[in-house]
């Protein structure tokens, strides 16, 4: 299937939010034009962990089952005190067929998902930087850069999944408010011999000097580690055989959100919004959700084209807001004037660019869950 341009959609950013954008928008028929500015697909195992909730989403394009196909499913966590065996958490009682976290290195799940993209007829464009961005009229003037030279065009709009140094929120002028932790931590990816713990399952353990050394298996004999120390793997206790140490590294946890997702045709995604600890998982998967979520990919294939647009998320603002400040209600002169009526004595008017319709409170047209 080769999806349309019917409209114009830009997506700034190939990671898995950026991704998710473009495989939702494919597969509802529309073709959106997707850019990164790396040189190529990342070569890092990065995020590794893959929620049920990411396997829905992504279940309708056909990606969940690759994802499935390739991954490890880690049924439990279990977690020590001192060598002590204190419980576990046990993914498998939940009431979900997906009962486990996925366990698969970003990169994978990046090259499948660019995989299913070209599927569609969509190539992401490497090495093109989003430049600059001007709102007018309901439409977003984008400035890139690319091999071949400078581009400038015009779309209906953009999804920002640029990551923490988001060009596009600059341009959007809304800030990245938050703190970073002090304290660092380290990261390592070990293939490991002589595993002493169960295999398939994800371990925490936790020192008396309040260190915490996680444990989670990323391949055959390949893991990854995470401490709140300088020394992941030296966090994580008992008798094996590290024979390849593939990536060590540290860093420090930021803790940042932009207090608004949107303009009016412009939405933010990802690490572009938001930046958290790595812990459990949430990075990617929140980043997958924005996509699979936002408004301004799943209203557009709803929408006519030329209302696509007007898909509003919290009057611009996070989706902590409420319900009714996530769209601005505009029951007056702009419905009137187009002769929309509300389909129901509960439902409300919405226009863009001299357009109007109807939708109910609450109804995925108007609320994001």
């Amino acid at each position: 299937m080769t999806a349309s341009r019917d409209a114009s959609i830009l997506i700034v950013g190939a990671g898995p939010t950026g991704l998710t954008a473009a495989v939702e928008l494919a597969r509802r028929g529309i073709a959106p034009r997707i850019i990164d500015r790396k040189e190529g697909p990342t070569p890092l195992a990065k995020a590794v962990g893959i929620s049920s909730h990411s396997l829905d989403i992504l279940e309708p394009s056909k990606v969940a089952a690759r994802l499935l196909a390739e991954g490890l499913k880690i049924r439990r966590a279990r977690f020590y005190f001192e060598g002590r065996a204190l419980g576990e958490i046990d993914f498998s009682i939940l009431p979900h067929r997906h009962n486990f976290l996925l366990s698969l290195p970003q990169r994978d799940t990046e090259s499948l998902m660019t995989d299913t993209l070209k599927g569609f007829g969509i190539d992401v464009e490497w090495r093109s930087t989003f430049v600059g961005m001007a709102e007018h009229k309901g439409r977003a003037e984008v400035r890139i850069e690319a091999p071949d030279g400078r581009d400038e065009a015009s779309f209906d709009l953009v999804f920002g999944a640029d990551g923490a140094q988001s060009t596009v929120r600059d341009a959007m002028g809304i800030g990245f408010d938050g703190y970073t932790h002090r304290r660092q931590w380290s990261i390592a990816d070990a293939d490991i011999d002589d595993w002493p713990y169960e295999p398939t399952a994800a371990h925490a353990f936790l020192h008396r000097n309040g260190d915490v050394g996680f444990i989670i298996p990323i391949g055959e004999k390949r893991y990854r580690a995470v401490s709140n120390s300088e020394d992941a793997l030296a966090r994580i206790p008992g008798n094996y055989r590290i024979t390849r140490l593939l990536r060590a590294d540290r860093f420090h946890i930021p803790v940042r959100q932009a207090p608004r997702y949107q303009t009016a045709c412009v939405f933010l995604g990802g690490d572009a919004a938001h930046v958290h600890s790595p812990l459990g998982a949430r990075g990617m998967n929140l980043g997958i959700e924005d996509a699979g979520h936002s408004p301004g990919v799943s209203s557009t294939a709803r929408l006519p084209a030329t209302q696509a647009n007007a898909t509003r998320w919290g009057n611009g603002g996070s989706r902590s807001a409420s319900a009714s400040s996530r769209w601005p209600n505009r029951t007056t002169a702009s419905c009137k004037a187009s002769g929309t009526r509300p389909s129901a004595s509960s439902a409300i008017c919405r226009c863009c660019n001299g357009r109007c319709w109807s939708v109910s409170p609450g109804s995925r047209n108007d609320v994001v869950a």
